[in-house]
């Protein structure tokens, strides 16, 4: 005689059956989200963490701050965790970014590469959540080539809703060419509109701009 499956024994292989394939994604979901805590990257040219769902898992925001480093970057290596967004450039596909071993005291840096003339921008992956009265200092080490281009570190400023007030608050310019300038700042927030800040280096103009030791801390 054959025998089939009883109703009660198909209601739970397929109760089981439903359970495992809601396992499996929202698995997969909790490892994306672990991922993007810890500010992992393995692909500069691609991340499913700039659409949905996978976006609103991301977290943008060091909350509170206490004093000291909040990004120390020499571009010895590749790093696995993600420090830096996504470059933007004002023209598409003129600007490129890659390590190079033409740091200080050949250390290796970070060498960006404009073949057009328009300005672009490197930011650090977080903003920073800040107060009225909170003090921060950045430096770094810029070398500049090319003509009629120039290169700053400054901070981009944000209001409660994370809506810009500035991209380029604080800055520290460079336009001398063909060696390496430290430039360094430290600034206070003297008002209670900015609530985030983020570190940006810039740049305009045709060349090649080389950074180093990159360093942004909250003094108080």
């Amino acid at each position: 005689a054959i025998l089939f499956p009883s109703r009660k024994n198909i209601t739970i292989y397929l109760k089981k059956r439903q359970f495992f394939f809601l396992l499996i994604p929202a698995l997969f979901v909790f490892a994306y989200w672990l991922k993007m805590q810890m500010g992992i990257n393995y692909f500069d040219s691609f991340s499913i963490g700039s659409y949905f769902p996978f976006k609103y898992l991301r977290n943008h925001v060091i909350v509170s701050p206490k004093p000291g480093i909040l990004l120390e970057e020499n571009f010895d290596k590749k790093r696995i965790y993600a420090t830096w967004a996504k470059l933007w450039m004002r023209e598409a596909g003129t600007v490129t970014k890659e390590l190079s071993s033409d740091g200080i005291n050949g250390s290796k840096c970070l060498l960006i590469k404009n073949s057009g003339n328009g300005s672009w921008a490197y930011s650090h992956n977080k903003r920073v959540q800040v107060k009225n009265g909170d003090i921060f200092y950045f430096k770094g080490d810029v070398n500049i080539k090319g003509e009629n281009l120039f290169s700053y570190i400054c901070v981009a400023a944000f209001d409660k809703n994370k809506k810009a007030i500035s991209w380029g608050l604080f800055k520290e310019t460079v336009n001398r060419t063909g060696a390496w300038i430290t430039v360094e700042k430290q600034f206070s927030i003297s008002d209670d509109v900015i609530k985030y800040i983020t570190l940006r280096l810039v740049g305009s103009g045709h060349g090649e701009f080389r950074f180093d030791n990159i360093t942004f801390r909250k003094i108080m």
